[in-house]
């Protein structure tokens, strides 16, 4: 974009102008269908943003509370899907591209590469300052459209009575939302043997429905070995909701729909409609480390066997989140399987959501998102003491309207 007007400030919020460039050309460059990268104009692209970030790192002052060139450069090295790392690098670096016009979009990226080559290397000597605030830009707009709602909405998801009954079925006064929530409990529950996938102890509420309480082995069970249990989605449930179209929320939602295609193309069809309430994008977790899973806060790391993972906390994070687990689990691995035929959670969504716990975590904006969520609270509930003091972070707030809706 050759528009270098008006500096971004650091006041954690994401103008309104910078939303709006931003929304438009990433609309542009995923409407129009590029190639994939072959190996070496892969290789060149991500040399190009490399020395982008080196520029970056010398041009930006410090003031932001998470790293922005980190935050950037893990969302290429941490991102799960060759076709996600070409869209990000397609979108990204266009952003850096001092051709003339706004619409990039018709562009051939290769060009871009060739423009970009030649300015680099000339901003290596004399770093403008306008490349960092480009940068930061960048990274605010993924952290307050992508990864925070991401997080933010996470445990939002109703938790019905499992029960696999007819969707709509008026009798027991549901709405198909819910029908369709408490057929993913139950399914979930017994594709997972009715326990935690991960601390293995047994749902409370189906022991306590047993006479005698015993496992799906036929085994006995005893009060210190269940715990209460809700199904966990990876890719949050409240981000699949429909609204309305002329909603502020359904416009957050389409933003970070088009924000996954930098990172996983195929989510989109995989999760539309009711797919982002099927069972490979769900499972059966304790109620804390559904809110843990949901917050980012640990992940599942791929092992070389199919559905095979070891799940592992996110750097940073200082919570005791596995101090209790069955001995079935102290090695900390997760092998899912199912028999009753159901759908496991999908690899590559996992996958994604690991990154996104790597990002967050190794480049500090974990911690922000942390406060921008406590002021949301806060706002929330009405706590005028901060409103008053000034200690809520206010231009977040009204950037990630999400949080208030």
């Amino acid at each position: 974009m050759s528009s270098r007007q008006g500096s971004f400030s650091l006041g954690h919020a994401v103008p309104a102008a910078i939303q709006v460039r931003h929304q438009r050309s990433l609309e542009q460059i995923l409407d129009f269908e590029h190639r994939p990268l072959d190996a070496a104009e892969r290789l060149r692209a991500e040399q190009i943003f490399s020395r982008i970030l080196a520029v970056s790192a010398t041009a930006i002052d410090g003031s932001s509370p998470f790293d922005p060139v980190c935050l950037l450069q893990l969302s290429l090295e941490k991102n799960p899907s060759e076709r996600g790392k070409d869209n990000f690098l397609n979108y990204v670096l266009r952003n850096y591209d001092d051709g003339p016009g706004d619409d990039l979009s018709v562009v051939p990226f290769l060009q871009v590469l060739d423009r970009l080559d030649g300015e680099v290397t000339r901003w290596l000597s004399s770093p403008p300052s306008w490349v960092g605030e480009r940068t930061t830009e960048l990274a605010y707009y993924l952290v307050h459209f992508f990864f925070l709602p991401f997080r933010g909405q996470a445990t939002k998801t109703p938790q019905p009575t499992p029960h696999l009954t007819p969707i709509g079925d008026s009798r027991r006064g549901h709405t198909p939302l819910l029908d369709r929530i408490s057929n993913l409990r139950a399914t979930c529950l017994a594709r997972d043997s009715h326990r935690c996938v991960v601390s293995h102890f047994f749902d409370q509420a189906t022991a306590e429905g047993r006479d005698p309480a015993i496992d799906d082995s036929g085994l006995p069970l005893d009060d210190d070995g269940t715990i209460s249990t809700e199904v966990a989605h990876i890719i949050p449930h409240a981000l699949g909701e429909a609204t309305n179209e002329d909603s502020p929320l359904d416009s957050w939602k389409a933003t970070f729909w088009d924000i996954m295609k930098l990172f996983n193309p195929q989510a989109e069809q995989l999760l539309d409609g009711i797919g982002i309430d099927k069972p490979f994008n769900a499972m059966t977790l304790s109620l804390d480390l559904h809110r843990s899973f949901g917050n980012l806060k640990w992940y599942f790391d791929e092992e070389p066997e199919p559905h095979a993972y070891i799940f592992k906390k996110t750097p940073g994070t200082r919570l005791f989140l596995f101090r209790v687990l069955r001995p079935q689990n102290q090695r900390g691995r997760v092998e899912f399987t199912s028999a009753t035929m159901t759908d496991l959670p999908d690899r590559g969504l996992l996958a994604l959501h690991r990154a996104c716990a790597l990002i967050v975590g190794l480049s500090g904006a974990g911690e922000y998102m942390d406060k921008v969520l406590r002021d949301s609270e806060d706002i929330r509930q009405g706590n005028c003491e901060r409103l008053e003091s000034g200690t809520l972070n206010l231009g977040a707030l009204v950037s990630w309207r999400l949080a208030l809706c």
